[in-house]
């Protein structure tokens, strides 16, 4: 700018606040910010400097197409009000012979300056060398020497934005220089696995490395429907997810536009889209929340041969017919213009290794090329020692497995349950008046545990105690009549005389006592004792018992008694019950016992010695239990020695009986060796 040209609307910036400016955008160029970040602190600073009302920044994407990368405008200001207006205005400056800067008046006082930002790689050729343009707004000013610094001053503003272009553009060359490096690395690793699953997953993960973006998902067309193969960080993808739905969708969109799409989440980059792809996108950002999103279809090499196929079949050859989709997101604001060209670039390199691993996934070519690596590996050559080695391995092996002798052991769960253990039921149906004992109390022969009631009961007992003493007193009258004369004289002959009355009376009285006898029983059976000495083993007897219903029968409580000694009663999976029972037969015809180990849950580090005691003959079945899993045996074992001290009743225990000597193989494998031959024989 020429120091002979002063601004005259903006008098309050000085040339040393314009040097400051232009050092401080230089300075922005040279930085790695990008191009609407840029714009936005171009245009935020000049407008501060030179009093500007406002202007905006353009990006050319096509030799006819303009897009807005940055726009700032005053509350106050004025502005043309079409854009499309301002398009052409931005057009008519490409075109002129020279990239200098114009300037356009509007009708409401504002005027436009506009310098075309030159191609610095290009050389600033007219017209297609203008990669963009910077728009000024200000007031409108008759003044030439006033338009020719706003002239300046834009023509400055573009140089400095050709330099922000031309590092960017450098950076991005240098980037790329890598990245071909990358692309040799990139197509090793994937053209390493032949099988479908194997090269997406290669190629998902390889491509988020090189775009370092979030998320990569590769989309297969087949047939006609699209699925989702691979999603980078995911070792097998959920098809059936609802993620998975929205981006064969997606796929299939894109791939009927037939064009790459991006979309930055402030931007409106998608608004030329068509209606369906548009909603499509937006439903898939919905569910992703992704930031940014980029796109791209790519064809198989040998999908033309299968139109021309189709076509000469009398079908209808497909335009641009897609078979792979490549999406990429990111999660963050940090939005990278690149990574829709790179996805491009990454995509061509991986079409072909994808196709030639769809083709090779087909099942009778998967299935041929398996025994076809099985055939190779069996003509490799081997030295007559090794495989002397690996013979003899062999049958050392089976040998071993065969006649060597092992312990066949069988494991169940258990619990730890005292020799005496008594249920406490409930004598009659009624409800619980009184619960007497803990968990965990120590009683004793004969004492109270729970007192029920029966008012049905309760109401017998009054009733016949009440006839009882109705028929008593009526026989005391008939006592005092046979004494009294003028009594006995009236007797008529409706009444009974009195001695037939009087044995009449003693019957039903002594029926009554009998039945008082027999009620009086059933209510003092409502008090439950305890049977033997020992300890209350139901846990939280309050809680469980207090004021409930009973039924008769039902059990209530249990009592048991650890002095008497110790039994474990496992539960052994009903497989296992034909060795434990051969051991037991076999020690029984020697006058020997079935001996195992016992380990408590709550002393892990010991073991205990115990003896089978008995096997149960019926496997217990709930009626409500029909389509469980197949019940198991109960197996009670005894105790031998001196009872643990950490040892309480129902304490949860792992038992392991000794089943006898058998080979080691059929230690080892007697359960496949039970399925095989139910399998040849059932």
């Amino acid at each position: 700018m020429s120091p002979r040209s002063p601004l005259t609307d903006a008098a309050d910036a000085s040339w040393l606040q314009l040097e400051e400016l232009v050092e401080r955008l230089h300075a922005a160029a040279r930085s790695e910010a990008t191009p609407r970040e840029f714009y936005r602190r171009l245009l935020a600073e000049t407008c501060a400097a030179v009093g500007a009302t406002g202007g905006a920044g353009w990006r050319r994407v096509a030799p006819e197409r303009l897009e807005v990368v940055a726009e700032l405008q005053s509350d106050s200001a004025g502005v043309p009000p079409s854009i499309a207006s301002r398009r052409d205005a931005v057009l008519r400056a490409f075109a002129a012979p020279q990239l200098a800067p114009t300037i356009a008046a509007d009708a409401v006082g504002v005027e436009s300056v506009i310098a075309p930002i030159a191609d610095a790689a290009g050389g600033g050729a007219p017209g297609h060398g203008a990669i963009g343009a910077l728009e000024l707004w200000f007031p409108s000013s008759d003044s030439s020497t006033v338009q020719q610094g706003r002239r300046e001053l834009a023509s400055t503003l573009a140089a400095i934005a050709a330099d922000f272009h031309a590092l960017t553009e450098l950076r991005e060359r240098r980037a790329t220089a890598g990245l071909q490096q990358h692309a040799v690395d990139f197509l090793r690793r994937i053209q390493q696995p032949r099988d479908l699953e194997g090269t997406a997953f290669a190629v998902a993960n390889e491509a988020r490395r090189l775009l370092q973006c979030d998320r990569v998902s590769l989309l297969l067309r087949r047939g006609e429907q699209w699925r989702l193969v691979c999603v980078s960080g995911v070792s097998r993808a959920d098809r059936q997810s609802e993620m998975a739905r929205l981006a064969a969708r997606l796929a299939e969109d894109v791939a009927n536009w037939g064009e790459p799409i991006t979309h930055v989440a402030d931007r409106l980059d998608d608004a030329d889209l068509p209606t369906r792809l548009a909603a499509t996108l937006a439903e898939h950002l919905d569910h992703s929340h992704a930031w940014q999103l980029a796109a791209a279809p790519f064809s198989f090499g040998y999908s033309h041969l299968r139109d021309e196929r189709v076509a000469g079949q009398g079908g209808e050859r497909s335009s641009n017919r897609c078979d792979l989709v490549l999406i990429a997101e990111r999660f963050d604001g940090a939005a990278d213009d690149a990574v829709l060209r790179q996805l491009i670039e990454i995509g061509e390199l991986a079409a072909p290794a994808v196709a030639r691993a769809a083709t090779l996934d087909q099942f009778t070519v998967r299935t041929m090329l398996a025994w076809s690596d099985r055939l190779a590996a069996l003509r490799e050559p081997v030295s007559r020692r090794r495989a002397l080695w690996i013979a003899g391995g062999i049958v050392a092996a089976v040998l071993a497995l065969i006649f060597v002798p092992a312990t066949l052991t069988v494991e169940a769960p258990a619990t730890l349950a005292a020799a005496i253990e008594r249920e406490i039921f409930a004598t009659a149906t009624g409800s619980i008046a009184e619960v007497r004992v803990a968990h965990g109390d120590r009683v004793k022969q004969g004492d109270v545990l729970i007192v029920l009631t029966d008012p049905e009961l309760a109401l017998k007992l009054q009733q016949v105690r009440g006839e009882i003493a109705a028929a008593q007193e009526r026989l005391d009258a008939l006592a005092v009549t046979r004494t009294d004369r003028t009594l006995r004289d009236r007797e008529t002959e409706d009444r009974l005389p009195l001695s037939a009355e009087q044995r009449q009376l003693e019957e039903r009285l002594a029926g009554l006592k009998t039945q008082r006898q027999l009620l009086e029983e059933r209510h003092a059976a409502l008090t439950l004792r305890s049977p033997i000495n020992g300890e209350i083993l139901t846990p939280d007897v309050q809680t469980l018992l207090a004021s409930r219903p009973v039924e008769r029968g039902e059990a209530l409580l249990t009592v048991t008694d650890a002095s008497t000694g110790w039994f474990v009663n496992a539960e052994a999976a009903q497989r296992d019950v034909g060795e434990i029972l051969a051991a037991q037969r076999a020690a029984s015809g020697d006058n020997a016992e079935v001996t195992a180990s016992v380990r408590l849950s709550g002393d892990v580090a010991q073991t205990y010695p115990a003896h089978l005691m008995a096997v149960s003959s019926a496997a217990p079945l709930a009626a409500d239990g029909l389509e469980d899993a197949v019940p198991s045996m109960r197996v009670r074992l005894a105790l031998d020695g001196e009872p643990p001290a950490e040892a309480r009743p129902g304490m949860a225990a792992a038992v392991r009986i000794d089943c006898g000597r058998r080979s080691i193989g059929y230690v080892w494998l007697h359960d496949m060796w039970a399925t095989v031959y139910r399998w040849l024989t059932f």
